[in-house]
C-alpha cells in the first residue's frame, strides 16, 4: 500500500472506528437500561410498597421502557455506515467489528501503536471466535 493510499484511507478508518465504538456504547447503554428495568420490576413486586413510591417507580419504569423501545428500533443488528447496497445484504455487525479492529491494526502499526494494535488484534480474534 502506498503512503498516499494510507493517508486517503485513514479518515475512513477513523470514521469506521468511531461508528463502531459509538454502537458498542449504545449496546452497553441498552444493557444497563435492561438491568435498571429488572431492579424496578423487583421493587414493584413488593407488596409493602406505599402508593407514592409505587407511582414514582411505575413512572420511572414506563420511562425506561420507552427509551428501550426507541433504542432497539435504532440499534438493530446492523451497523449503518452507508446507504444499503443494491442487493440489500449487509455484513453482520460482528464481522464489521472484527474488520474494523484489524484495519485499525494495519493503520496503527506503522505509527508505533503496538499496545493498541495488540489489544485490537485480540478483540478481533475474540469476535471471530465468538467469545
Amino acid at each position: 500500500m502506498r503512503l498516499g493510499d494510507c493517508k486517503n484511507a485513514a479518515p475512513h478508518v477513523d470514521n469506521l472506528d468511531a461508528a463502531m465504538k459509538f454502537d458498542m456504547w449504545q449496546t452497553q447503554h441498552m444493557q444497563q437500561l435492561v438491568k435498571e428495568l429488572d431492579v424496578l420490576d423487583q421493587s414493584l413486586s413488593r407488596y409493602d410498597l406505599d402508593y407514592r413510591d409505587r407511582a414514582a417507580l411505575s413512572g420511572k419504569q414506563a420511562q425506561i421502557k420507552k427509551r428501550l423501545i426507541k433504542g432497539r428500533r435504532t440499534l438493530g443488528d446492523k451497523l449503518l455506515l452507508a446507504p444499503p447496497p443494491i442487493g440489500g445484504e449487509w455484513l453482520p455487525k460482528s464481522a464489521v467489528y472484527a474488520l474494523v479492529d484489524l484495519i485499525v491494526v494495519v493503520f496503527g502499526r506503522p505509527k508505533g501503536l503496538f499496545m493498541e494494535c495488540g489489544n485490537r488484534i485480540q478483540s478481533g480474534m475474540r469476535i471471530i471466535q465468538g467469545c
